[in-house]
This record gives structure tokens, sequence and C-alpha cells, in this order.
């Protein structure tokens, strides 16, 4: 009985029905498009072990990256810093509890002036900007 449902959910994660921890470890791909209107979009993604680096998008291009989320305990968080002409902000771009392993492993996001949207499969769902860092004397506080 034991293998049976295990064989069952193992066919129903390869269907794409299932959206919980995957038997075997696998790698989640963020992807993070720029919509703002007409202006570039310069982002700084890490974690507490791996920082991406400094990319800067044009409008309606995609930065991607890939990593294996904490497989026992859903505690990987990743962060990116998002800075454009007239803002800078912070924000949790993925977030273990919070998205999983997304829509097939795939957690796109589109940044706009409001905030950064996650797209679903069928809907997005937006976050507003919490705070905002403002440059006083050389140093950056919220």
């Amino acid at each position: 009985m034991i293998i049976l449902c295990s064989l069952l959910v193992l066919l129903l994660q390869f269907k794409g029905r299932v959206t919980a921890v995957p038997i075997l470890p696998t790698k989640v791909t963020v992807e993070i498009t720029n919509k703002l209107n007409n202006e570039s979009l310069t982002l700084h993604c890490k974690d507490k072990y791996n920082d991406k680096g400094v990319v800067t998008l044009n409008v309606n291009k995609t930065y991607r990256f890939r990593f294996y989320p904490n497989y026992f305990f859903p505690l990987t968080l990743y962060f990116c810093h998002f800075v454009w002409i007239e803002a800078e902000y912070y924000f949790n771009i993925y977030v273990q509890k919070r998205d999983g392993y997304c829509f097939h492993n795939r957690c796109p996001w589109e940044v706009l002036e409001n905030g950064p949207c996650k797209i679903k499969s069928e809907s997005r769902e937006c976050f507003i900007w919490k705070t905002s860092y403002v440059e006083k004397n050389n140093t950056f506080s919220s």
C-alpha cells in the first residue's frame, strides 16, 4: 500500500498537480522582469551565503538565478535591492515558506513602480514597497 501511494504521488508530481516538496531536491528558478516605465532597473540579489551580483535590466528584460531551497528546513530566503532613478527598495524575492517551489520550479516576478508582482499560473500577487531608502549624510536609513 505504501509503494502504491508513493507511486501515485510521484506520478502526480510529474503531471504538475502537486506543488509540495519534491521527492528529490530540485532547483528553483527566480525570474525578475523589469516592468518600470521606460527606466533601467539595477538589482542586487543574495541570501545569507550566496551573492548573485549586481545586474542592470532594460525595460522588459529578465534576470534569472537558480538555487536549491533547503530541503529539510524551509528557511531559504533571497532578498534583492532594487534601484532606479526615482527610488530604492529592498524586497524578499524568495521566502521558502511563502513561495515553496512556485509553479513548476519557476518563480516569475515583475518589478513595477508600485511594487513587485509574483506571476502565478493564472493570476498575479502584487506587493507594495514597504521601505524606501533615502541617502542622508552618506548613510542609508529607513
